[in-house]
């Protein structure tokens, strides 16, 4: 059995598949499915991969149960007690999906895998991908990708966060990413994406990567990157700066689970140190936020950054209500 699968006897396991049973009812069946339920699923999947396999089991199992439902002659009402067909039909369904999560993950292989998946990673998270033709993507803190391969085309949506990918490239099947309204192709590449609040930045460090937008396709908004290259977008611009590629590398070692920072802001550095971490910090001077530091910590080590700058700097550092503040 590999990490991601779910043992049909493992404390918990029954628990899972039922509350995603519930929730690929409710998304299915319902008609107002909102951005507060969308947030609420979201967090469910980030929680656990567990989590993840068995929504996609039932996603599988609900494509099959519709296929079954529709069989059905539509009527607008049963005769037997003159409820809605729409809603006996969705109790179908839904019996169809329980009976398949009964079965077990074995009677699964009967059904069509979903062809998109999706990968989540909560805050201080990360996760590693290796997809089938040897590529490698590998998800930072918060972040959540859609991977949608086929036989002529390698799709992926980075929805949000960040990820490095170590593309093996394959002229008759592209690798396509979209994140932030913008569409990275690969050219034989290993870069970083980071989309955040309708920014996005890509840093290529080998090979070669085009950019463009899917809003605007003129060619302004069209790049060819280069090893060193870094792109900054939004939704209609699109520029290039070159950064060394050692400083690239710096910003990539929270994939060996650290923070690097040269000359960098203690704003920035207070940012950075946000997105891995539920405890924030909070920099209250301006003149504090300016000053540079050089130093490497842990992602999650928001005390020993906190314990530096006072040693360092001379500041003043408060703990309180889930915040550490540096002040003069």
């Amino acid at each position: 059995m590999t990490g991601l699968e779910i043992a049909g006897d493992e404390p918990g396991a029954l628990a899972i598949r039922s509350m995603a049973q519930d929730w690929v009812v409710e998304r299915h069946a319902g008609s107002n499915w909102s951005d507060g339920q969308q947030k609420e699923l979201d967090h469910w999947l980030a929680q656990s991969p567990a989590h993840l396999i068995a929504y996609w089991r039932m996603e599988a199992a609900w494509e099959s149960a519709q296929r079954l439902a529709a069989v059905d002659e539509p009527m607008r009402l049963s005769p037997q007690n003159g409820r809605p067909a729409s809603r006996i039909h969705r109790g179908k369904i839904a019996a169809a999906i329980a009976l398949v999560a009964a079965l077990g993950a074995g009677a699964l292989t009967q059904f069509h895998a979903p062809a998109e998946k999706i990968y989540a990673t909560p805050v201080g998270g990360q996760m590693t991908i290796r997809l089938a033709d040897g590529s490698e993507i590998q998800l930072n803190t918060n972040s959540k990708l859609r991977l949608s391969p086929d036989k002529t085309r390698r799709q992926a949506t980075l929805e949000k966060g960040e990820a490095y990918f170590i593309i093996k490239h394959d002229a008759k099947r592209p690798f396509e990413l979209t994140a932030a309204g913008h569409l990275v192709t690969d050219l034989g590449t290993k870069f970083s994406v980071h989309a955040e609040n309708g920014k996005l930045e890509v840093a290529l460090i080998e090979g070669l990567a085009k950019i463009e937008s899917l809003r605007s396709p003129e060619k302004s908004t069209t790049a060819i990157l280069h090893p060193g290259d870094v792109a900054l977008a939004t939704a209609t611009t699109l520029s290039l700066k070159a950064k060394p590629i050692a400083r690239l590398q710096d910003q990539l070692s929270w994939r060996q689970g650290i923070l690097t920072f040269k000359n960098v802001t203690l704003a920035e550095a207070a940012a950075t140190f946000n997105r891995y971490n539920d405890t924030q910090i909070v920099i209250t001077d301006k003149s504090v936020g300016k000053l540079t530091l050089y130093g490497t910590f842990p992602t999650g080590g928001v005390s020993a950054f906190a314990d530096a700058a006072q040693a360092y700097f001379d500041l003043r550092v408060k703990n309180q209500k889930g915040e550490i503040v540096i002040s003069h």
